[in-house]
């Protein structure tokens, strides 16, 4: 009896490398493979059929068998049993079924009856006739591998785990047992204990199949080894090339690389193998959008439009929701996607949250995210965390990312009461630690974006959990109570829109950063390329928030004001050069397209001041480029939608006193564009407003965000259920 790792189907290659077919193989063998003796001279038909079968000649096997007067006895059965295993699986059945009968507890028969059992699906019974087995063999190495897959089958991954570690106690160099626990800590996210299983895998087992690549370099990947990761998953395309997981799996590790082209090319051959994988639908579609590349934008966005329609779920309607943020404002399709995706690719939540201190004691706050350093999330934070009342609140800070030293960083782990780093993420691990250190309330600064902790949280390692800033709509993950929002953003009849109940911040959920602004007057137009007379157009959006429509209406205003320029963000040089053949295309000069450098944050806010007007894009808008802009005293007009990631910036010039810059539609968001660009007086106005309202406005006021950010925290805290 052979331990088994089945691949996909009994005709692939054999995962123990022996070159054959798995049915041929381990899938059917009930002993490693040997040479095998020819019969006796005078040998019966029991022992003449059992030497075929040992030489691999199934079907001559039972031929003999069935030949014989004896094919009823027990010894027979066996024999036919065995051969017929990878033949016809019922008459199989039937043969051990004889034998239990006339022999009963048989430990052979029952491996072989429940092994049927599981590949028919029938793993409850599976289970307990390996546990039968097990009563007369308690060790046997391939009853408890088998066992451990039928446990796994019925979601019980812990007992599976004892299963395969049992195996590995009493035979240390059983390969199958090694890939199933390697498997087994992958599918508990488990990762770094995985990976060390998985190398001495690899080494041993030369032929590994992809499966196995596959999830070695994705552990790699979701602990932050990204260099080691790709290689593994690009082995594991070169395997397994007309199967669409592994290269769904390297243009994940792609994304994270930021090799936009690499991505694009991995997603785009998944979605060729399986044309209903809205996961590398959504996906290309964001890879494409890094490099503006366009060409089966309109068909995927309506294949994702129409999926997240449906009102099943399952993973033909899965797609990231991230992504998808970029062109969807149906707030009521982003709910549903996201609790498919919070269902289907993070832990399962906890049905208990932690415990509550008891007592008057200052609240403990904690921070989760990998973006507590020079990151957009982390010069948003940083400011709040150090003026929050430390007579009222410890402050925690937990990091899930590599160490990174600057300036952002420092000043969070100074600000903290305690900050631990996580460089290589294991949501358990994270959990436990937030559940030692007695976390009050739990403030996830992630979302859907790169390196989600939604693991984490669903294991509610805090008694109140929030999410706030870093993903502007709904974890749809029932283990967070709270969003950060304003009744902007969130208008108290669309609450409903989200899991979370809304935990609002007014005027405007948005933290002020305008601390990080540089003071320089210096900076000339000339230090950047732009023409000191003409109109300046800033877009300053990640280059896959611009979609064609919006591109195209900025074509059109640059046509209506004569001399005009478009201001762009640092983009890689595929990106530039697509957007400047699509601007002749639509009959703008492309020298008319500029594109800025790379800075340091405060000069980059600072030459904001260059600019006439910043153009939003929609639905997914700029947000914390929005605060940059505003801060720096430049305009922006923006167009509201029905989401919180298209209401955001509208909220934010609201706030900033600008209200009359927010559109409601694309053709007056046109129309603004095109008045004001044509009345550089009005322009100035509003600038040298926006400027005035830093000094009386809310909005700008730090500190009197951090009072009402503190209410809000304590609110949540008191109207949270207690379990």
């Amino acid at each position: 009896m052979t331990a088994i790792v089945p691949p996909a189907s009994r005709n692939d290659p054999c995962p123990c490398g022996s070159g054959k077919r798995y049915k041929h193989c381990h899938g059917s063998a009930t002993a490693p493979v040997e040479i095998p003796e020819p019969p006796p001279a005078n040998a019966g038909p029991v022992e003449a059929a059992r030497a075929a079968l040992r030489a691999g000649r199934a079907v001559e096997a039972v031929a003999i068998i069935e030949a014989s007067p004896a094919r009823e006895d027990v010894d027979a059965s066996r024999v036919l049993g065995e051969a017929l295993r990878s033949i016809d699986a019922q008459r199989s059945r039937a043969c051990w079924e004889r034998v239990l009968a006339a022999r009963p507890g048989d430990p052979e028969a029952l491996f072989f009856l429940g092994d049927i059992q599981r590949e028919e699906g029938d793993y409850r019974a599976a289970v307990a006739t390996f546990e039968q087995a097990l009563a007369a063999s308690p060790d046997h190495p391939a009853l408890l591998n088998n066992l451990g897959l039928a446990r796994e089958k019925l979601g019980d991954l812990a007992a599976a785990e004892g299963a395969f570690k049992r195996v590995l106690e009493v035979s240390p160099d059983d390969l199958n047992a090694l890939a199933n626990l390697a498997q087994n800590y992958y599918q508990q996210r488990r990762y770094k204990e995985a990976i060390p299983l998985f190398e001495r895998l690899v080494v041993r087992m030369p032929g590994a199949p992809a499966a196995i690549w596959a999830n070695f370099g994705s552990s790699m990947r979701s602990v932050g080894n990204l260099a080691a990761a790709e290689p593994h998953l690009a082995r594991a395309t070169e395997l397994a090339p007309d199967r669409p997981e592994p290269w769904r799996d390297l243009g994940a590790c792609r994304v994270e690389l930021y090799r936009w082209g690499g991505a694009a090319l991995a997603y785009g051959k998944a979605l060729d193998l399986d044309p209903d994988d809205l996961v590398s639908a959504s996906m290309l579609l964001y890879a494409c959008g890094h490099e503006c590349v366009w060409d089966r934008f309109d068909a995927l966005r309506q294949r994702l439009h129409d999926a997240m329609a449906q009102p099943a779920p399952g993973e033909a309607t899965l797609a990231v929701p991230f992504a998808v943020q970029s062109f969807n404002d149906d707030p009521a399709a982003e709910r549903s996607l996201a609790e498919r995706w919070s269902a289907h690719e993070f832990l399962a939540p906890s049905p208990v949250r932690a415990p509550r201190r008891q007592g008057p004691v200052k609240l403990r706050v904690g921070f989760l995210s990998p973006d507590l350093r020079g990151h957009p999330v982390g010069r948003l934070v940083v400011g709040l965390v150090e003026r929050l009342d430390r007579t009222r609140f410890e402050v925690c800070a937990y990091s899930t990312s590599k160490e990174v030293d600057d300036a952002i960083r420092e000043r969070i782990r100074n600000a903290c009461d305690r900050f631990r780093s996580f460089p290589a993420v294991d949501a358990r691990e994270v959990a436990d630690a937030i559940r030692s250190d007695r976390v009050d309330v739990l403030i996830d600064l992630t979302g859907h974006t790169a390196g989600a902790n939604v693991s984490t949280l669903s294991l509610r390692p805090a008694p109140v959990q929030i999410n706030y800033l870093g993903y502007t709509g709904t974890l749809g993950n029932p283990a967070v109570d709270w969003i950060v929002a304003d009744a902007y953003c969130i208008p108290p009849g669309l609450a409903g829109t989200c899991v979370e109940r809304p935990l609002y911040l007014e005027p405007c959920y948005m933290p002020p950063c305008g601390d990080q602004v540089d003071a320089d007057d210096s900076i000339s137009r000339s230090d950047y390329g732009l023409p000191e007379h003409a109109l300046v157009y800033a877009v300053m959006s990640a280059a896959y928030k611009i979609l064609p429509e919006r591109f195209d209406a900025w074509m059109e205003v640059l046509r209506a004001v004569p001399g005009s320029v478009l201001w762009l963000r640092t983009m890689g040089g595929v990106a530039a050069r697509r957007l400047q053949l699509r601007a002749a295309s639509r009959g703008v000069d492309p020298a008319r397209l500029l594109i800025a450098r790379n800075e340091p944050v405060p000069r980059y806010i600072a030459r904001y001041r260059l600019a006439d007007l910043f153009l939003d894009t929609w639905p997914f808008g700029s947000h914390t480029t929005v605060n940059d802009a505003l801060f720096a005293g430049l305009p922006v007009l923006t167009q509201a939608g029905r989401t919180f990631a298209s209401r955001a910036s509208a909220s934010q010039v609201i706030a900033a006193g600008l209200p009359e810059l927010v559109a409601n539609s694309l053709q007056d968001y046109v129309d603004g564009a095109i008045a004001l660009g044509s009345d550089r007086t009005r322009l100035v106005e509003l600038s040298a407003r926006l400027r005035a309202n830093r000094s009386r406005l809310p909005y700008f006021d730090l500190d009197a965000y951090a009072r009402a950010f503190e209410a809000a925290v304590e609110r949540a805290w008191a109207e949270t259920p207690v379990d």
